[in-house]
């Protein structure tokens, strides 16, 4: 696995709407307006004094995603742990509802029913994979409850004009496709590629993104290994890649399989340029058990990796290293999807404030408008002043940068590309 020390390479749309940050204190003045014309009288209506504040959580906390969901719950954990301590928000604690859905959309769907019905939450937060929002997005758009912070990289998610009460946590598949393809075509150029391709969502976007990146640069692809969602050992994957000459290879994958694919191409020998998602860019839980093997592996970043060397001592990250001591001991900080639950949380509770200085009050009405009209400062994040306004700037996070893993250091270094997304 070669570590490339290709040129400086900045990828750039038309243009971006990213602005300056706000205190959190401040209410947005955003200008996107929902339209509530369908909504039932109680969406309108602010909490009662003292009322909790129910947030609506259908997580995969069982099956082969349950890593990923247990680390995003214990992050949410500390997040509100942190601003219940403080009072809450204008007086209401927030309460969690988490549901197990098992990765499957059929009980995302009926845990979604559950929320708006007998759990009556106020707000659903990281509903993950592109089937289980769609699924339960009529739901939340009947009944005028805010689906926010979805994990999705298919780019109809974030659709506000025909589906204004859902919002995305993380950037469009596209977004990531264009830097790995600039990253592969700056390093190797006119490079034979291979695909790893989960058959899950995360596999599902990228099918509809990378091909058309990657030949607009040149590169060659080749046949793509469809991967099983469980599967456990891709050794007979790698050797096809061996086998076909590839110069190169993108993971379209999630959890365990990033560490299975990396293991099986260290077995094969193949010393390519490799290439893996945001989803397995944590260097404790994805490089460094492979060791040297691991030496040059590439992936995507728009978050700040806290597992790396000297990560708790980052200012950015310094709030949040407290936060899960205080408020979620037993956890461990170091997991990436851990920082993901805990941004989602942090960003919820942001908005919940922008909402509750609104002049309606704290409503669900209040606080899907304020999702959409956000201004934020984020240090966890390598571009951390984010906003979002509606169909003009539908993504609070549309800027991501290639890094390389160093073994010697346990960290990573800066490729030098990145991509920001413009809407085209």
């Amino acid at each position: 696995m070669v570590l490339a020390a290709g040129a400086i390479v900045v990828v750039n749309g038309c243009g971006d709407s990213r602005s300056g940050g706000s205190d959190n204190d401040d209410a947005s003045t955003g200008t996107f307006t929902v339209d509530t014309s369908h909504c039932p009288d109680e969406a309108g209506q602010p909490l009662d004094e003292g009322e909790p504040i129910k947030v609506g959580v259908s997580m995969a906390l069982s099956g082969p995603l349950a890593a990923i969901g247990s680390a995003n719950i214990e992050g949410l954990r500390a997040a509100f742990g942190a601003v219940n301590a403080d009072g809450g928000i204008d007086g209401h604690e927030i309460e969690l509802v988490i549901k197990d859905d098992a990765y499957d959309p059929a009980r995302a769907t009926a845990n979604a029913q559950a929320f708006v019905g007998q759990e009556d939450v106020f707000v659903s937060l990281l509903q993950i994979s592109e089937a289980s929002i769609t699924g339960s997005r009529p739901i939340y758009e009947t009944a005028c409850v805010p689906q926010l912070g979805t994990i999705s990289q298919n780019r109809e998610t974030s659709a506000p004009d025909e589906h204004p009460w859902t919002t995305v946590t993380i950037p469009p598949a596209i977004v990531e496709a264009e830097a790995a393809a600039e990253h592969i075509a700056e390093t190797v150029p006119g490079a034979q590629v291979m695909e790893f391709r989960q058959q899950t969502t995360i596999g599902e976007d990228w099918a509809e993104t990378f091909p058309g990146a990657a030949e607009e640069r040149g590169l060659t692809l080749l046949e793509v290994q469809t991967v099983a969602p469980t599967e456990v050992n891709l050794d007979q994957h790698a050797a096809r890649l061996t086998a076909s000459g590839a110069d190169a290879v993108v993971g379209e994958m999630q959890g365990p399989m990033c560490i299975a694919m990396l293991q099986s191409l260290a077995k094969a020998g193949f010393d390519g340029e490799v290439v893996l998602t945001s989803a397995c860019n944590g260097a404790k839980q994805f490089m460094q058990p492979l060791g040297d093997a691991a030496d040059g592996v590439a992936a995507l970043f728009f978050q700040k990796d806290p597992s790396v060397p000297d990560a708790d001592s980052d200012p950015g990250l310094e709030e949040y290293f407290e936060d899960m001591a205080e408020h979620q001991p037993n956890a461990d900080p170091t997991i990436t999807m851990a920082l993901n639950g805990y941004e989602a949380g942090k960003l919820l509770v942001h908005n919940l404030r922008d909402a509750a200085g609104a002049d309606d009050g704290l409503t669900r009405i209040s606080l899907m408008e304020a999702a959409w009209n956000v201004t934020i400062e984020r240090p966890a994040f390598l571009e951390p002043e984010q906003s979002m306004s509606g169909a003009d700037d539908p993504y609070i996070i549309n800027h991501v940068a290639v890094q390389s893993y160093d073994a010697a250091s346990g960290g990573w270094s800066d490729s030098g590309v990145s991509f920001t997304y413009d809407g085209d």
